[in-house]
């Protein structure tokens, strides 16, 4: 085989780790580009290291942290009090892991939720505020209705945030009760009755959240007639 040709088998080896590496990454950014663009000319020492690097784990308030790390605890605790057992097919490793994959999802659009409304522009009160202000000084319809639309959809993003909020309680409760339940038949050979409801009330959940990703729509701003200026009113 000739040096072209060696060149050109490593350089497509190269491009194809690089592809690979980018789709792999869990945010396509410049440090992945990065990243992926550093495999083509070294790919037999630098794609091993990036594709065995462990995933950093993903940066959570402390609150939603301590509920995403009560519910991995009690999912691991739930498989390895079942494991080996009849119990296993209502939770082993794969369940949990897609249990808690949903959750981190949930978690992390709670997180950038929480660092969005901390941001001046995002003020429950502060957009009330402003609307009241406008109002009160009868400024034109359409900066009112911009206004009208902006606390709509701030009052939106917070009612979000709150709702994963008390989603992810929800499901802490419900996976301690699992772990529990587990823990309980595994021990003292009682019944497994009630641990099959558990687990569907669990997996309920999991897909409620699921549909309830797309929820939020932006509302488009509307204007009365009776908001209408003297000025914007249509001619006699």
């Amino acid at each position: 085989m000739r040096l072209l040709d060696l060149a050109l088998l490593y350089f497509a080896a190269g491009t194809a780790c690089a592809v690979a590496l980018y789709r792999r990454a869990e945010r396509r950014d410049r440090a992945a580009l990065v990243n992926a663009l550093t495999a083509i000319p070294l790919w037999p020492l630098w794609a091993p290291i990036a594709w065995t690097a462990k995933k950093e784990p993903p940066h959570y308030d402390l609150q939603a942290y301590e509920v995403v790390t009560r519910i991995r605890v009690a999912l691991e605790e739930g498989v390895a009090s079942v494991t080996g057992s009849p119990l296993e097919r209502l939770l082993n490793a794969q369940s949990a892991q897609s249990i808690l994959d949903e959750v981190n999802r949930v978690a992390a659009r709670h997180q950038e939720l929480v660092e969005l409304l901390r941001r001046d522009a995002f003020d429950l009160k502060a957009a009330e505020r402003k609307l009241e202000q406008l109002e009160r000084h009868a400024a034109p319809s359409r900066v009112r209705a911009s206004a009208r639309l902006h606390l709509e959809n701030v009052r939106r993003l917070h009612q979000l945030a709150e709702r994963d909020a008390r989603a992810l309680e929800e499901l802490a409760g419900l996976v301690s009760a699992l772990r529990t339940q587990l823990v309980l038949v595994r021990l003292s050979g009682s019944s497994a009755e009630g641990v099959g409801d558990i687990v569907s009330e669990l997996w309920a959940r999991i897909e409620g959240l699921s549909e309830a990703s797309e929820e939020y729509t932006p509302t488009p701003p509307t204007v009365d007639d009776a908001d209408l200026d003297a000025s914007e009113a249509p001619a006699a």
